[in-house]
């Protein structure tokens, strides 16, 4: 399996936005670049956020982003790491599809 870092976001037909780069440049530090460490943060079943950082406050609408799935830092109310993805109304747990994300 191959190693690859962009230097800008992986871009699927449905939408995908990949998790942080733990080797990121100090100064690209944004989620946005994919290069960076900022991941987003549950707000609640429909919306996603990034809390800290430069894009503080940018956030992502599952009405918006249907298809789209994306690595948060707060899947689960015990504060699980993982992926997202959009049915188009809410947010829903990679790893359970029939369960809303619930962010701790």
């Amino acid at each position: 399996m191959a190693n690859t870092t962009f230097t800008g976001p992986v871009v699927s037909l449905g939408g995908f936005i990949g998790g942080p780069n733990p080797n990121a440049q100090k100064q690209k530090q944004t989620d946005t670049e994919q290069g960076g460490n900022v991941i987003y943060s549950v707000t609640n079943v429909t919306t996603l956020t990034i809390a800290t950082g430069s894009y503080a406050g940018t956030k992502l609408l599952a009405v918006d982003n249907q298809g789209a799935m994306v690595y948060v830092k707060n899947l689960t109310a015990s504060n699980v790491s993982g992926y997202t993805f959009s049915n188009g109304t809410t947010w829903k747990q990679l790893n359970s599809p029939g369960t809303n994300v619930v962010g701790g």
